[in-house]
């Protein structure tokens, strides 16, 4: 016997019968004799049913369970970064205005004697780099991270440094070290994980007293909104509808949460830190081709944000797949993916003509452990 789902499919994405009547074009009664089993919809509309609630057919008329088994984003697993080491460098490369972090240095944190720096999910070691020219003589810095491909290319990189460092391969929640911290930091690494509040923890704990805590995380709301490309239409970037869903599920079905980075100040007061405070990173990028280091800088953001080629169908569908198995509807689905490809198009149609402005939304929260 069928067991139609199209009422539970309408009101789980809160339409009204009227509403779903006008997307299949057919009367709200219509509708409502379907919910209610009086008739059963034309064959030929069952494919449409299902590609708007993005459920199977099976599903749809009840011969199989609607909810299909969470995939959980694997992007706070050692497989996932093993072979993204020139990602993160293109994402590095514009992240940081150099003065803001001396500025942050010397005169927010006042750091005025040599310090034992703990980077916690250091990659390839940037924040290192960035940090350890302003800093005072003698400092030392110790990069942890789960991936050996990001640390074999830290160890490259700073054997031509002469800085006193550190690599350890493991994984943050297990390290432990009979060595305790001026500054424990961590930077893009809370906002991957789940149970973000373990980590911050972690961090703490691996500090000395008086020790400082530093987190500089990116809100998703922020970077969803902060992109503008010249002659396209600001609102239609910020549309992220979809993308909000897809937040939500993976905060209640895996704890990885999108809008850690507004979190972490209170989290800090939470285990006792004391002299809370929080900042936004300074940086906005804005590329036009006038400027000498525009093709680098263009391509890196390019290449980062994977803007280099418009999805193939095979592409197209696995997103949709993936987007719908985390909270999208098939059109957020969709409509995220077009965007998307709208985006390379765009760049690819006025190549050598872009001019863009991009804001990461970097807030950086720190605190000093009693």
């Amino acid at each position: 016997m069928l067991n139609l789902k199209i009422g539970e499919l309408r009101k789980k994405h809160n339409l009204t019968q009227q509403e779903l009547g006008d997307i299949l074009s057919v009367s709200y009664q219509t509708i409502s004799k379907w919910e209610n089993g009086i008739v059963l919809p034309d064959i030929t509309m069952l494919p449409k049913l299902s590609r708007y609630f993005g459920v199977s057919t099976d599903a749809l008329l009840g011969l199989v369970p609607l909810e299909e088994e969470y995939k959980p984003s694997n992007s706070g697993t050692k497989e996932y970064w093993a072979d993204r080491v020139a990602y993160l460098k293109r994402t590095r490369a514009s992240m940081w205005n150099y003065d803001y972090l001396e500025f942050l240095i010397q005169r927010v944190w006042q750091i005025e004697q040599p310090v034992n720096i703990l980077d916690l999910g250091c990659g390839y070691g940037a924040l290192g780099l960035m940090l350890l020219p302003f800093l005072p003589k003698g400092s030392r810095y110790t990069g942890v991270d789960f991936s050996e491909e990001m640390l074999a290319e830290a160890r490259q990189i700073y054997a031509t440094e002469d800085y006193p460092v550190e690599f350890i391969l493991e994984d943050i929640l297990a390290f432990s070290s009979s060595v305790q911290y001026d500054l424990v930091i961590s930077q893009a690494v809370l906002r991957h994980v789940n149970n973000a509040e373990d980590y911050l923890q972690k961090m703490i704990a691996l500090a000395k007293p008086d020790g400082l805590i530093v987190s500089m995380e990116c809100n998703r709301e922020f970077e969803a909104d902060g992109l503008y490309l010249s002659g396209m239409d600001y609102a239609s970037l910020c549309e992220h509808p979809g993308l909000s869903k897809l937040w939500q599920t993976e905060l209640s079905k895996q704890n990885r949460d999108y809008s850690v980075a507004m979190k972490i100040p209170h989290y800090m007061k939470k285990y006792g830190l004391q002299n809370i405070a929080c900042r936004m990173n300074d940086r906005v990028n804005f590329m036009e081709p006038e400027q000498e280091d525009y093709a680098e800088n263009l391509l890196n953001t390019i290449q980062a944000d994977h803007w280099t080629a418009e999805k193939t169908k095979e592409e197209f569908e696995q997103d949709i797949s993936y987007f719908m198995n985390h909270g999208m509807s098939r059109g957020e689905a969709e409509d995220y993916c077009n965007q998307q490809n709208g985006i390379v198009r765009y760049l690819k149609e006025h190549a050598g003509a872009v001019a863009m402005t991009k804001f990461g939304g970097i807030m950086i929260s720190y605190g000093w452990k009693l």
